[in-house]
């Protein structure tokens, strides 16, 4: 059978996570793609590739192309908005042997719109902060008691924490609905905040792993610095969460146990920016990956792995030159 060629695409400053990926792949090939030069996971792949912003018209051909002329296989993204688009275009790119790692355009989509899988998190019996799509909705919930200030106010869809505001007094929030209506209100949850790694196997649909960290401290959206910790009630809950989600492969949570409840958050249908840690304690979904890139079905392992161990992120470089920056840029 053909070793897999996986293309990584808005590799952006994932460096940690393409590394992971070429040790892994090593009877393989894992290519890097952005549409910046000084994207410096790029460089963490023998061979990377410039590409159009995903936003313009013709990047999901010119994609197809590129698979084509390098004889990639499969494709992989690490950023929220271009799953949607890969998603949709899966048809496509199968039709030329390529696999595209993303789960179902309508399971993408259920992640993305946070009042959406709010209504979800109700119908299925899962513990949620209580969610207001209107600003008329909050006020009065807030009349009748049912929510109290602070709130938090963040727009319907979005990642990485981007205009996630915590709102003190009613005012202040009528305010961000007067310049920007696609909000949500959010009940503030004061509990401990938990992040959760979670693979489904692309071939059977089970979940094979998942691991569980204890957020200490959080940068730019992403956690920074957090503890492995062994629950399980968050097992049990993740599983039930994506039992008929149409979920698959890398997957990143946000849960809060607030006095021992387990509060959904967010899901995320991609690697988290916290994966590196369940990596170092031998939750590898690299691997994984590559075995169902081989027709291979991967056997659970729920929670086998090191716990009370704790992730510190910090800062590397990358040096290239200006002829190699030439060069790419071509």
């Amino acid at each position: 059978m053909q070793k897999p060629h996986l293309l990584i695409t808005s590799a952006g400053r994932r460096a940690k996570l393409v590394e992971y990926f070429v040790k892994e792949f090593k009877t393989g090939r894992v290519s890097t793609a952005d549409c910046s030069p000084l994207a410096s996971a790029l460089y963490m792949a023998d061979q990377h590739y410039i590409v159009p912003k995903i936003d313009e018209v013709d990047y999901i051909d010119h994609l197809l192309k590129l698979c084509q002329n390098e004889g990639v296989t499969a494709l992989l993204t690490l950023i929220d908005p271009e799953l949607g688009l890969l998603a949709q275009a899966t048809e496509r790119f199968q039709a030329i042997g390529v696999t595209v790692i993303v789960s179902p355009y309508a399971a993408c989509e259920l992640c993305f719109d946070k009042y959406t899988m709010y209504e979800y998190c109700l119908r299925q019996g899962i513990a949620h902060a209580r969610t207001y799509a209107t600003l008329a909705s909050f006020e009065e919930a807030l009349a009748a008691g049912e929510v109290q200030l602070p709130v938090f106010v963040k727009p319907r869809s979005g990642s990485a924490s981007i205009e996630v505001r915590r709102v003190e007094t009613v005012e202040e929030v009528e305010q961000l609905f007067s310049k920007n209506t696609d909000l949500i209100v959010q009940e503030l949850l004061v509990g401990q905040e938990l992040g959760v790694d979670a693979y489904v196997d692309l071939i059977s649909g089970k979940v094979t792993s998942i691991f569980i960290k204890e957020k200490l401290t959080m940068r730019a959206g992403e956690t920074d610095k957090s503890r492995s910790v062994l629950r399980d009630d968050v097992f049990e809950l993740v599983e039930h969460v994506l039992d008929g989600s149409g979920l698959v492969g890398p997957l990143d949570f946000d849960l809060f146990d607030v006095a021992g409840t387990l509060y959904l958050s967010e899901i995320n249908p991609r690697f988290g920016g916290g994966y590196p840690h369940a990596y170092e304690c031998g939750v590898n979904f690299p691997a994984q990956l590559f075995r169902n890139l081989m027709r291979e079905t991967n056997v659970p392992h729920i929670g086998q792995y090191l716990d009370d161990i704790y992730m510190l992120k910090h800062d590397t470089v990358t040096l290239i030159s200006a002829a190699e920056l030439q060069r790419i840029k071509r």
